[in-house]
């Protein structure tokens, strides 16, 4: 692709431009800085896996996989609750088990090698999903704690210990965290052709190869996203307790 063609194709931002103008939707400032920074950033990743790539080292492919794993976990702390103390390292710890747990399972079965062309992209997948999926049981925790507040309560004041009086908020967290995945897999061939399956096929790749990767790929960011969600679940429904074991929501209610 030229780059002419490049930036023709991104005048088609001026159909959503003059809607929003016309319509009064208050969203291109949005979309202009939100545009910029995918330039910008996706720029700069061009660049940095040009220089991994050649260089080809292992130690290099190694610390690119932990910054992605750190940038993810960082961009959950604004999702979670008040109440919560230690996002960063509760989504590290779940993000990084859920990134590295599938990548050394396709890696040991020989699904993909230990190469930066190969790596770097499934890792970047995988925390992704990791993210999406711990933010929304970050939010569905605070407002599930919440809206179940009685009964939780109900159940401590029978004897019930943190963990039991809380079990059907975690499964709803979990469960909120991981449908939009399942959902988005069973569209795929039908609804959607993925995303992997699309780049391998415009690079040329056989189709029934792509099918390969791509069931490759949702195996794992399934599973990535299956374990992220509820390692931060379990890792973080303690905090909304304290050390007598009284629910401390009420303090989200008073902040509302």
């Amino acid at each position: 692709m030229s780059n002419t063609a490049l930036v023709l194709t991104g005048l088609l931002l001026l159909f959503p431009i003059i809607v929003s103008y016309k319509e009064k939707l208050h969203i291109i400032k949005d979309l202009l800085i939100a545009t910029l920074r995918a330039v910008v950033q996706l720029v700069i990743l061009g660049y940095l896996l040009h220089f991994i790539f050649n260089v080809n080292q292992k130690w290099l492919l190694v610390l690119f996989v932990l910054i992605i794993i750190i940038n993810a976990s960082w961009n959950t702390i604004s999702r979670a609750s008040s109440v919560m103390h230690h996002v960063f390292w509760i989504s590290f710890v779940s993000i990084f088990i859920g990134v590295t747990l599938p990548l050394i399972g396709v890696v040991l079965t020989g699904a993909i090698d230990f190469k930066p062309n190969e790596i770097i992209p499934v890792a970047g997948m995988l925390g992704s999903n990791g993210l999406i999926a711990i933010n929304l049981a970050y939010q569905n925790l605070d407002r599930e704690f919440v809206k179940e507040m009685s009964q939780i309560e109900s159940k401590l004041a029978l004897g019930a210990n943190p963990k039991l009086s809380s079990k059907a908020t975690i499964r709803q967290s979990i469960k909120t965290a991981i449908v939009p995945t399942i959902d988005s897999v069973k569209t795929y061939g039908i609804v959607s052709i993925p995303g992997m399956m699309t780049g391998l096929i415009i690079g040329g790749v056989d189709p029934l190869d792509a099918v390969k990767f791509q069931l490759m790929v949702v195996f794992i960011h399934t599973t990535a996203t299956i374990m992220s969600a509820l390692i931060a679940t379990y890792l973080s429904y303690r905090q909304f307790f304290n050390n007598r074991h009284q629910l401390i929501a009420r303090d989200l209610v008073n902040e509302k």
